[in-house]
């Protein structure tokens, strides 16, 4: 009897082994891509902070899409530049940009990622100037591309909580 426990705790063990290694292997597959998009994500950041605008609009796929809080989806990369950098002589300055993902997924071609925000940021045109924080969730969606890189594709994010200050 005490062989038939040793040879099912080999057994056990053997699966265990078997099952650790299989999920180092996946994870090794796909931390490559898992770097790439915090990447992607920290340089959406930085651009934004910087204030540049080819950065942030060179993530994006041409036909992307980004659905700002309560408003409707913009669709395609020239719609969302006239809708985040117009030419109206207006001033967006990011203040403060602080972000955490807390769930990165990778699939194949496809990655999803959703993190927490604070947005601290200030409008001026003419004589109207005002200045807003916003606490937010936000979805983005990657693709990647034939070149192997990865895009953004879809990003969505809704106001947990915003002030104007």
């Amino acid at each position: 009897m005490k062989i038939k426990y040793l040879l099912y705790a080999i057994y056990c063990l053997f699966l265990i082994r078997c099952s650790s290694s299989n999920n180092q292997h996946l994870q090794r597959k796909t931390t490559k891509d898992e770097i790439a998009i915090r990447q992607i994500h920290q340089d959406y950041v930085d651009g934004w902070l910087s204030n540049d605008e080819e950065n942030i609009l060179g993530l994006l796929e041409e036909d992307s899409r980004i659905q700002p809080n309560s408003m409707t989806p913009i669709e395609g990369k020239n719609n969302i530049r006239a809708f985040w950098f117009p030419e109206d002589g207006s001033t967006t300055t990011i203040n403060q940009f602080e972000t955490e993902i807390i769930s990165l997924d990778v699939r194949d071609t496809l990655a999803i990622t959703v993190h927490t925000s604070l947005l601290d940021w200030t409008y001026q045109k003419d004589t109207i100037k005002f200045g807003m924080i916003q606490h937010g969730i936000n979805t983005t969606l990657f693709r990647k591309q034939q070149d192997k890189t990865w895009k953004i594709w879809r990003s969505m994010w809704t106001d947990i909580a915003a002030e104007q200050k």
